[in-house]
């Protein structure tokens, strides 16, 4: 019996524009219908009440199952309830005074068929969008959290200046105060650590056990992925905010300033700074460039890349292959096509070929590259022999030998040099630094950055 109600609960949504588009089509006949040009329309009038009357109660009913199987707020889907089934009423009323020729009388009822129409519409956005549905949209960007911009965003509160605007924007309509799908609440503090029905959410810490993040990083195609298909996505950048603000321990009371800020995380924080961008220590060029190809930048994405500014109303870019194995021609000639704007690359565990050396040598502006545990050889390595911007190596796990390494020595400005799980071992230290003057080099305890857009996709496998 639940299955069904649930079934035709979830007709509601189509369902509810019938009456609203009928009835208010019925009250213009009706009024139409007053002027002797258009007296022809009274015979639709009785037939244009009793449709709207019976999709009216044939929404109510799909209505009052939806509301069995989605939590909302009980007050205003009390409301948005019972206004519906005055509407129904009084649209039924409309067709008793058709039949009775009561002009009067259906003159009222059509007015309070208007009021309740609004009424009952405002509530129900209320319910499915949120309190402010109507509204949101006049108000000015100072007046919403969401966005903000920052003088200096160090000094920030992370949760409650960045982390929470982006919740309320893009999660609030399903998990508030008004309605709570999953008995799930995401607008508070003592909401978020409570949880849902499905237990916790959110464990401080670690981002990858947390569902709150896990449902958002799942391919978007997932039943499970959140926000749902066709509400207001998380964008890339806001994704590894909420990741960085859950893996630094999920606090909700420490300043931005307080916390390790790894990789290029301060790149995606500058975007919220006024008079942005910055020059992050000797990450970005300091001279200006124009805008990268959009078209090449979009095909990159739909590949897996993800690409990011370094910083708002800077045209330079990292890019990050963590959910690309194996590039192939197309992407190759791409990242020749963007390289002039490419900073940072991030390739852990790529599989390399000769045409993809090729393409990373196009670009002269990068100073980061990792690619630990990818399948680079010492004559593809040569290939970077021109990157004299260069100043961050990461060969962790890479086969590269000591004179792979040294054909390198043209890039002196190398100043951090990962070479942990190679054949290169500390007794090779001394040439390396020797090379390599201005470079700290890590064997052992190494501590690889993690660039911003740094996640793995959840993808749930159909059932055949």
């Amino acid at each position: 019996m639940d299955s069904i109600i649930n079934f035709i609960g979830h007709f509601h949504p189509l369902l509810v524009h019938l009456p609203i588009g009928i009835l208010l089509f019925a009250i213009l006949i009706h009024w139409l219908a007053q002027k002797e040009k258009y007296v022809l329309f009274k015979n639709i009038v009785p037939f244009s009440y009793l449709i709207g009357a019976g999709s009216a109660i044939v929404t109510c009913i799909s209505g009052l199952a939806l509301s069995t199987n989605v939590e909302y707020d009980t007050q205003t889907l009390f409301y948005h309830q019972w206004l519906g089934i005055f509407l129904a009423l009084v649209s039924l009323l409309g067709v008793y005074f058709t039949k009775k020729n009561k002009a009067r009388e259906l003159k009222w009822a059509a007015i309070t068929l208007l009021v309740l129409i609004f009424l009952t519409g405002h509530f129900g956005g209320t319910l499915t969008h949120g309190a402010d549905y109507l509204t949101k949209g006049l108000k000015s960007k100072k007046a919403t959290k969401a966005r903000p911009n920052f003088s200096n965003v160090q000094e920030a509160i992370l949760f409650e200046d960045i982390i929470q605007p982006i919740l309320e924007e893009k999660c609030y309509g399903c998990h508030s105060d008004i309605k709570q799908k999953g008995k799930l609440r995401l607008d508070s503090k003592e909401w978020i650590l409570k949880g849902g029905e499905d237990g916790l959410v959110f464990h401080q810490g670690s981002a990858l056990n947390s569902p709150l993040y896990k449902k958002i990083i799942l391919d978007p195609l997932d039943e499970k992925h959140m926000p749902p298909k066709g509400k207001p996505q998380i964008t890339e950048k806001e994704r590894v905010l909420i990741e960085w603000w859950i893996n630094s321990g999920g606090y909700f009371d420490k300043k931005v300033k307080d916390l390790a800020q790894p990789g290029n995380i301060q790149m995606v924080l500058a975007n919220f700074e006024k008079n942005s961008p910055k020059a992050l220590n000797n990450d970005v060029p300091t001279n200006e460039i124009k805008l990268a190809n959009q078209a090449s930048l979009n095909n990159l994405t739909k590949m897996g890349v993800t690409i990011l500014q370094v910083a708002k109303n800077s045209n330079y870019l990292t890019a990050n292959f963590i959910n690309v194995v194996k590039t192939n021609d197309t992407i190759d000639n791409l990242i020749k096509t963007v390289s002039p704007n490419i900073v940072w690359l991030k390739m852990p565990g790529i599989m390399f070929s000769n045409s993809l050396a090729n393409a990373i040598s196009y670009c002269d502006s990068l100073t980061k590259l990792s690619i630990e545990h990818s399948t680079i050889t010492d004559n593809q390595l040569s290939n970077f022999q021109n990157l004299k911007r260069l100043h961050y190596l990461n060969l962790v796990g890479t086969k590269i030998s000591l004179k792979g390494l040294l054909q390198l020595k043209s890039l002196v400005n190398i100043n951090e040099l990962y070479l942990g799980q190679t054949s290169i071992t500390n007794k090779d230290a001394a040439l390396i630094q020797k090379t390599f003057p201005k470079a700290k080099i890590i064997f052992g305890n190494y501590h690889t950055e993690n660039i911003a857009s740094d996640t793995i996709v959840l993808k749930v496998a159909s059932k055949k």
